[in-house]
């Protein structure tokens, strides 16, 4: 068995590893553009797993990302695309082919990696924890708040798109969870159908991205409109994206609105999904939660020597003892000191002769989960995936290396 990356002349046997693993999600221009990446990686590096004979038996698609993790942007690992050849299932092969993803990751100085699962148990196993998680809205047309006003609207034209990546450039830069890729953005925005911007006084201050969706109807008339990506900077933006969707009830018989935000409901007159969801008769369905990608540290010694800032201000100075378990990445499992003073933290030396004041005790999993905020530390305390040795100091632990903004981002890979 070999694992390395997959050449030129090995497209054939690639795009149908893919296209097997992923017959329904298989974008015809990723196949279209394959052997060009495999010249010249744009979206990324194809790696393979090939048998003696040279089979390609699996494959998975190597992905550099921006990531921003607690207001910091930093390298990002991602895996997409994990693929194992039909006649090799349950072989351990993708299981191989992500340890060499992350320890090629490590050696380049890379300490964190995401995707997006397929199977989250699997993942899980090694080592990735939950991390974004978002909203799925379809309200009525006629439910959604109108504000009256939508005057600043209007669509994106090709001379706006330096524009619009740099407002989610921006966006992403304040925004713990959001990814950059220089390849992968454009597309994610401007492959849509229709992205509509709001500019006041010569500035973007949001856009949104929408295509429409057959119903089953009668009539060819009416569509559902899915609004896949809404960014925006205050109130008046998001009512004038409201209004704009409030507007469309001639034809338009739900609006899906893919969101991070919890309470965007609020925006709805009557936030019913519409699907006939109520539990005892009359306890409403008014959206769906849905996981997005997952998290993994590669390197916490790495991370740590990057993360050297606090959440808020602790109460005292005091030394945190972090005890990692990881199955998969031998040199994280092992027990490090963080001395943590106002809103500083730093990683004393693994030979230092300290005790900690505290211990907390992780998979590298739940670890991952909680430095990046998708899980506050009393959250998982209270459901016993990790365990803190004295109690009183949960405040600060919080404080020190998680995170309050939960993680948010758009970008699907």
């Amino acid at each position: 068995m070999d694992i390395r990356f997959v050449l030129p002349q090995e497209v054939e046997q690639l795009k149908r590893n893919v296209l097997t693993a992923f017959p329904s999600k298989t974008p015809p221009a990723l196949l279209e553009a394959m052997e060009l990446e495999l010249y010249h990686p744009n979206e990324g590096r194809y790696l393979g797993c090939f048998d003696d004979n040279g089979t390609l038996i699996g494959s998975i698609l190597m992905m550099d990302f921006t990531l921003n993790v607690r207001g910091v942007m930093m390298p990002m690992g991602a895996a997409a695309y994990v693929s194992t050849n039909f006649l090799h299932k349950k072989e351990h092969i993708a299981r191989d082919l992500l340890c060499v993803l992350m320890h090629y990751y490590c050696k380049l100085g890379t300490a964190v990696g995401c995707l997006h699962p397929f199977n989250p148990a699997f993942y899980r196993k090694m080592g990735y924890g939950h991390c974004m998680e978002a909203y799925f809205y379809s309200p009525r047309v006629s439910a959604i708040r109108s504000f009256g006003h939508k005057q600043d609207l209007c669509y994106a034209e090709p001379a706006d798109k330096q524009a619009v990546l740099d407002y989610y450039r921006a966006y992403a830069a304040r925004t713990n969870g959001a990814t950059v890729h220089d390849f992968m953005d454009p597309h994610r925005i401007f492959d849509m159908p229709y992205v509509v911007l709001c500019r006041k006084e010569g500035r973007i201050t949001g856009y949104l991205t929408f295509e429409f969706v057959p119903v089953d109807h009668y009539t060819d008339m009416y569509h559902d409109l899915f609004v896949r990506e809404m960014i925006y900077d205050d109130l008046d933006t998001l009512e004038q994206f409201m209004t704009f969707l409030a507007s469309q009830v001639d034809q338009i018989e739900r609006v899906r609105i893919y969101s991070p935000d919890p309470a965007l409901h609020l925006m709805f007159t009557n936030p019913d999904s519409g699907e006939n969801r109520a539990h005892d008769g009359c306890i409403h369905e008014i959206g769906r939660r849905t996981m997005g990608n997952m998290i993994r540290l590669f390197d916490v010694a790495q991370y740590f020597a990057v993360q050297t800032h606090t959440c808020a201000p602790v109460s005292r100075p005091f030394v945190l003892g972090v005890s990692i378990s990881d199955s998969f990445l031998p040199h994280n499992a092992r027990t490090y000191l963080l001395h943590i003073q106002e809103q500083t933290v730093t990683l004393l030396p693994e030979s230092s002769d300290v005790q900690p004041d505290t211990l907390l005790t992780a998979d590298i999993s739940d670890f991952s989960s909680f430095v990046i905020g998708a899980v506050s530390l009393s959250e998982l305390l209270r459901l016993g995936r990790v365990q803190l040795s004295d109690p009183s100091f949960a405040r600060d632990v919080q404080n020190a290396i998680g995170w309050d903004e939960k993680p948010c981002n758009y970008t699907y890979f």
